[in-house]
């Protein structure tokens, strides 16, 4: 089988920038606007400006990575006959062989569904990660479904179904192979 990688989606990238572009808009507004306020909730407008500040400072990094998404696709996942790269373009440690693979499930948490990789031993790649943030993430996703890998399709241009089959697929093809 061939090597498939799989890109952000430039969809769903379009659509972040959308909301952030609306967001930035209303918190300009609220800034100009906070005195004249008085009948809203919060009577003072220092609160109002607060709100206004942090919402422009959040989705105006919102607009940023919307616009570098949209400009050039990130790969997100490569699957090859050797094994699966997850994050290939921030983390070279997660390179997962097939042999090393227990098999993939799917949750669902809110409307997001997940696929979360089986792992033959976690600890491995807990002690091989160098980043102290990624390590925490990492030992949180192990306390709680028993892997340090997962895949949100969300924000990939693959559906989650497509993306399970062809996992699924790939792992029977090649799980005996050393």
């Amino acid at each position: 089988m061939e090597r498939i990688e799989i890109y952000s989606s430039k969809k769903k990238s379009l659509l972040l920038l959308i909301g952030s572009i609306a967001f930035v808009a209303i918190g300009v507004w609220l800034l100009l606007e906070a005195d004249n306020f008085t009948g809203w909730r919060a009577r003072n407008p220092i609160f109002t400006r607060g709100i206004a500040i942090a919402s422009i400072i959040f989705f105006g990094l919102g607009i940023f990575v919307g616009i570098k998404r949209l400009i050039k696709s990130e790969i997100a996942l490569i699957i090859d006959s050797k094994g699966l790269n997850v994050n290939p373009k921030k983390s070279l440690t997660e390179f997962i062989k097939w042999t090393d693979i227990k098999g993939f499930e799917e949750i669902k948490i809110q409307s997001t569904r997940i696929v979360i990789i089986g792992i033959k031993n976690p600890e491995y790649w807990l002690d091989k990660e160098t980043s102290g943030f990624r390590r925490k993430l990492m030992q949180f996703i192990i306390n709680n479904y028993n892997s340090p890998f997962n895949i949100a399709s969300a924000g990939l241009d693959i559906s989650s179904d497509s993306l399970i089959g062809t996992l699924n697929k790939y792992f029977d093809r090649y799980k005996n192979e050393a």
